[in-house]
């Protein structure tokens, strides 16, 4: 007989919910189990049941066997009746969890837990070491439970987040790394080796999983040496000297000025009071030995006009200290004649001291000229009264434009102007060097709107024989405003163009808007009347046709250099074609950056850019064999020293040598490191420091001859970048030469002799006074045949001469002494550059723009003399 089919399950059915119900103590229901007991063993070894782990039908087990345990079990029947009795006294409440009955065990002493997991790094079993054998076995704590477990509800938590019932994949990027103790796993490799082993039979089965294990895990935290640790200093750093300088830079006053309240257009008024003690004529720089360079004094109704000029834009809270001590008559009067008298010897004359009264002139023309005289003098409290005058000029200036806008084609309005922003770019303070870099546009906007740097607004002015007193007078004065406006015109493009070197910014003039032509000669500029400059001219004039002579521009000295003739001043010329020069030099950085940058130009050809800096040295050179070398006129070492560092300026980058140095930080001079390594091994750097040598050369009879006071200015900028170009070189060659002894033409040891590098001298030798000069090639002397070796092969060890016993002097505790100072010694090259500027005189007493430059390198010689 058949039954059908629906009736079956309802019997089981029935009889499946009567077992449910029935209890033979309390009669309470009894649940079933609400999980699957698919992949349960029958029977495990006692082994796996102490460890709560998956154990394996057959016996001995997997594990036990792996383990080389003995594999013991109970029979069955008596552990069925074990398990009956923990269900029955599990079972009292009617809602029951499944992960109540997990008991929560420390984690297994059989794992090494050391490199189970790295925060943040993917599991790889590629990177575990090999199975080298078994070790000590750590013991833990029995009794340790990890917090973070919830006891009452089997649910792991890792900073409040729970999961319930499963274990997520990216479990271990959880771990707290603020929690990591290292020194909490031993190294054992071998069974975290085990862990990962491919014939393992890994089945998380949440009800055979240690939560406990788990929990400790990333509670602990874990760290894995087997991955290397990153070293913030690298041994580059410690090598090669990378941002030597950084430190330098951020405590000189050429670092980025940084604007605080405390810093306004009044903040120096207190300055514009005198003590009585030195207002004086005395107090002036050149008082002392001149002869009175203008036609007139200043007369106290002019100094009345200043002294209202400056009350004008004071404060109120200091009016009553400027009243009280402003500068005298006398005081300024001495300080307009060291003006003229300073621009006598200077190669850019560009304000006509003969036809200057002023007497005549406007209180803040008359004010500026005593403010530049006084940023000069050797007197602290001059020098602050100058700056103090140049910021009441400054302010003065804005109201007068706005006032009146006829000004912006007046001369002297115009002169104006580029004496304050003069005085604030060489004034050595970032707010004021800042503030005549933002404000230098204007002024040339003006001059080009009123076409002053086109040829056709200049007309030739000549003189006769015939000519009346008066008509002679008028041509004269005529002739002067025009030069004035010629020579102002060149000036503010020297100005330009050395500011942007010495900020490393592009300049705002082109030389190819100069079409104006160039000033004429320095005799015709310096005739004290209108006769005499008739005189002057007609002496001087060519004999050729009626026509007016046609005077040469920069642009057409720069097409071409046999242009470089007739009655033009040839210092100033020679300095403006130069300057000239060293913008297609800035041109040929910008490009050659963009078209070797990282190697991966697609768009330009390096060898146009080499042909590029050779067609530039073959124009320097022949500009040097007109100009410096076969011209009449002795050229000054002014001009010698400008061409040395422009040419200086074409075989190495400014820029990556300043970053290399600190000049930002560490990054840049990581950055950079691999262009000075570049560079190093190149003959660009060797000519680079020739041509620095050189303009140390320059420099050096710049002081012999004048004095070291001439060196201020982009001067005193030339010599600083000559130095650094020496540092530059050392540092990254004595780095090179560790890693790699004999790699780079710098020989380290005294009396020996490297293949194809000549002779070196230890630095240390050079305060003896001793001196074997075998080998050596000076840079700062003549040109000779082991000059060249030098450059084309790197033979000989490269050296300065040094200044001799004479300019011997301490600055802040280091003590130089007079003998050749070795390139590979940068402490000593710097220390040099440094007696180079500051000569005999107190620190105190040099321009503030002289005591950064000071203080900067002495900076990177200390940096940089602690491995020599």
């Amino acid at each position: 007989m058949f039954l059908d089919v629906a009736d079956l399950d309802a019997r089981d059915l029935l009889k499946r919910h009567a077992a449910g119900h029935s209890h033979s103590q309390d009669g309470k229901r009894k649940r079933t189990s609400s999980y699957s007991k698919n992949g349960r063993v029958s029977q495990a070894c006692k082994a796996c049941a102490t460890s709560k782990l998956k154990c394996d039908e057959e016996k001995p087990c997997r594990r036990c066997r792996d383990r080389k345990l003995f594999c013991d079990y109970v029979d069955g029947s008596a552990q069925d009746a074990e398990q009956q009795g923990s269900n029955d006294e599990n079972d009292q409440d009617e809602e029951y969890s499944p992960l109540e009955s997990q008991t929560f065990s420390p984690p297994n002493p059989d794992i090494n837990v050391q490199q189970l997991v790295t925060p943040g790094v993917p599991m790889d079993i590629d990177y575990l070491p090999p199975n080298t054998g078994p070790s000590t076995i750590p013991s833990y704590d029995t009794q340790t439970v990890s917090p973070l477990v919830d006891h009452e509800s089997g649910v792991f938590s890792v900073d409040g987040t729970f999961f319930p019932e499963f274990i997520p994949d990216s479990l271990v990027s959880l771990s707290r790394p603020g929690e990591l103790d290292p020194s909490a796993f031993p190294p054992n490799d071998y069974y975290a080796h085990r862990l990962y082993d491919h014939d393992l039979n890994f089945d998380f089965d949440l009800t055979e999983v240690d939560f406990g294990l788990i929990d400790f895990y990333n509670s602990r935290g874990s760290v894995n040496p087997a991955l290397p640790q990153p070293d913030d200093d690298g041994d580059a750093d410690r090598d090669s000297g990378i941002a030597l300088g950084v430190e330098a830079y951020s405590r000189s006053s050429l670092s980025a000025w940084k604007p605080g309240h405390s810093d306004h257009a009044f903040a120096d008024q207190n300055d514009l009071s005198v003590p009585k003690s030195i207002d004086s004529p005395e107090a002036s720089t050149y008082s002392q030995s001149k002869q009175q360079i203008l036609s007139e004094r200043l007369s106290p109704g002019s100094r009345d006009l200043i002294f209202g000029m400056v009350l004008q834009t004071s404060q109120r809270a200091n009016l009553a200290r400027i009243m009280k001590s402003f500068p005298s008559t006398e005081l300024l009067d001495s300080l307009i004649q060291d003006f003229f008298a300073y621009q006598e010897q200077q190669v850019d004359s560009w304000i006509h001291g003969p036809t200057f009264h002023p007497n005549e002139e406007n209180p803040d023309m008359v004010g500026i000229v005593a403010a530049a005289a006084a940023v000069r003098s050797s007197i602290p409290t001059i020098r602050k009264l100058g700056y103090a005058l140049m910021e009441v000029v400054r302010l003065q200036m804005s109201l007068k434009y706005e006032n009146d806008n006829t000004t912006i084609r007046d001369l002297r309005a115009s002169q104006t102007y580029a004496l304050t922003i003069d005085i604030g770019i060489w004034s050595g303070s970032g707010r004021r060097t800042e503030i005549a870099e933002s404000f230098q546009q204007p002024v040339l906007t003006m001059l080009r709107r009123g076409l002053r740097f086109r040829r056709s607004v200049y007309t030739p002015i000549v003189p006769s024989l015939e000519d009346a007193p008066s008509v002679l007078e008028q041509k004269w004065r005529d002739w002067t405003e025009q030069e004035s406006f010629k020579r102002l015109v060149h000036h503010l493009f020297l100005h330009d163009a050395q500011s942007s070197l010495m900020l490393n910014i592009n300049p705002l003039i082109s030389y190819a808007d100069l079409e104006l032509p160039l000033p004429m000669t320095r005799a015709l500029w310096d005739a004290k009347s209108a006769s005499e400059w008739r005189d002057l001219y007609i002496a001087t004039a060519p004999l050729q046709s009626p026509s007016p002579e046609r005077l040469p521009s920069l642009v057409d000295t720069l097409r071409d250099m046999s242009a470089y003739t007739g009655r033009i001043d040839a210092q100033l010329s020679a300095s403006v074609i130069l300057h000239g020069l060293s913008a297609l030099i800035n041109e040929y950085h910008r490009l050659k950056f963009i078209a070797q940058g990282n190697g991966t130009s697609k768009h330009w050809n390096a060898l146009v850019i080499n042909s590029r800096q050779q067609e530039l040295e073959q124009v320097l050179h022949h500009f040097k064999m007109i100009s410096v070398d076969t011209n009449p006129t002795t050229p000054s070492a002014e001009i010698r020293l400008l061409y040395e560092v422009i040419s200086m300026f074409l075989f190495m980058s400014l820029e990556d040598l300043q970053l290399f140095a600190g000049k930002e930080d560490r990054n840049e001079a990581r950055r950079v490191y691999n262009s000075a390594l570049e560079w190093i091994g190149s003959v660009d750097s060797r000519k680079a420091i020739w041509h620095a040598g050189q303009a140390i050369r320059s420099a050096r009879d710049i002081m012999a001859k004048q004095g070291p006071a001439r060196l201020t200015g982009f001067l005193a900028v030339g010599v600083y970048y000559a130095s650094l170009a020496f540092w530059s070189y050392g540092v990254v060659s004595r780095a090179c030469r560790t890693k790699n002894a004999g790699a780079i033409p710098i020989p380290a040891s005294a009396g020996t002799t490297a293949a194809g590098n000549g002779v070196g001298l230890s630095p240390n030798s050079n305060t003896s006074g001793n001196f074997n000069t075998e080998g050596l090639v000076f840079l700062d002397g003549d040109e000779t045949t082991d000059v060249h070796k030098f450059i084309s092969l790197a033979r000989g060890c490269p050296a300065l001469r040094g200044l001799g016993s004479s300019w011997n002097f301490s600055f802040q505790g280091t003590t130089s002494g007079d003998g050749p100072a070795l390139v590979s010694d940068p402490g000593r090259v710097m220390d040099v550059a440094q007696r180079l500027l500051k000569g005999d005189a107190p620190f105190e007493a040099l321009p503030p723009l002289v005591q950064g430059l000071c203080q900067l390198m002495h900076g990177l010689g200390s940096a940089a003399g602690g491995g020599t």
